[in-house]
């Protein structure tokens, strides 16, 4: 049995004081680990088939500091099985990303 792909995707944070914040969603388990700098700031462990929970929150900076907020859907089959994950920084949608 081969293992699910991971889906991975880095986006940049600050004006001032940029961080590059990663995010990885891989295995059976969904396990997602979030990483700033590439350093892991969040690390969920997984979860066998379902997320929960699937809003992840992180502050990101020292002097300039940002909410990051992942946010994974995963809809049933039953629902349109549509998959994909937002992202928001200080509370605003930045952007969506395929999962």
């Amino acid at each position: 049995m081969t293992e699910r792909m991971a889906r991975s995707f880095t986006f940049s944070v600050g004006e001032h004081e940029r961080h590059d914040v990663s995010v990885k969603v891989s295995g059976l388990r969904n396990r997602v680990v979030i990483s700033v700098d590439n350093t892991a700031a969040l690390d969920s462990g997984g979860n066998l088939g379902v997320l929960m929970p699937n809003v992840f929150d992180i502050e990101v900076g020292v002097h300039e500091r940002h909410m990051v907020s992942v946010r994974l859907i995963a809809q049933q089959i039953v629902d349109g099985g549509a998959k994909y994950i937002d992202v928001f920084i200080d509370g605003r949608f930045a952007f969506r990303q395929d999962w």
